[in-house]
């Protein structure tokens, strides 16, 4: 004996229900499957950019995503590359938008990026006068949500708790 189309239908509400329920979490999910976004905020000391030494200025910040760690650091760290031309050097690593900026001594700049599948790390370059060791840069896994730095007179140091 068949069932009626009304109870067909009213046994299969609840199924069609949590279908439409979990396509709709899914979407709501934005890391699952490279979906979302990353906050990258940077506040300036009041020394920030001061070559180690008199007047601070303000900081040239880059902030983007790239694919392989291995190849950014190792344009990061080639000396003959310029700041001006190190994302042209980086190539087919840099995933997305790159966001240039810069941060007053004293001033905090926020800088939002959308998250890429392909990203393996978020990176922070930033354009001081006299940089030491390899300060001047800062490259955390792109799977975190938010980094904040503190730009000092010649690098960044991770600002940590609140």
């Amino acid at each position: 004996m068949r069932l009626p189309y009304a109870r067909m239908l009213r046994a299969a509400l609840p199924a069609l229900a949590l279908n439409a329920m979990l396509v709709g979490c899914a979407g709501a999910l934005p890391f699952i499957g490279g979906g979302g976004k990353v906050t990258v905020t940077i506040t300036a000391a009041d020394n920030s950019n001061n070559c180690g030494g008199g007047s601070a200025a303000a900081l040239k910040v880059r902030v983007f995503a790239a694919a392989d760690e291995a190849a950014i650091r190792t344009v990061l760290n080639n000396q003959a590359v310029s700041f001006t031309k190190r994302i042209e050097a980086a190539g087919a690593t840099v995933l997305g938008k790159v966001n240039e900026d810069f941060v007053s001594p004293g001033g905090t700049k926020e800088f939002v990026l959308k998250r890429d599948p392909k990203a393996a790390v978020i990176v922070v370059e930033g354009n001081f006068c006299k940089k030491t060791g390899a300060t001047w840069y800062y490259i955390q896994p792109a799977k975190k949500k938010s980094l904040k730095l503190t730009s000092g007179a010649m690098g960044f140091t991770l600002t940590t708790g609140k």
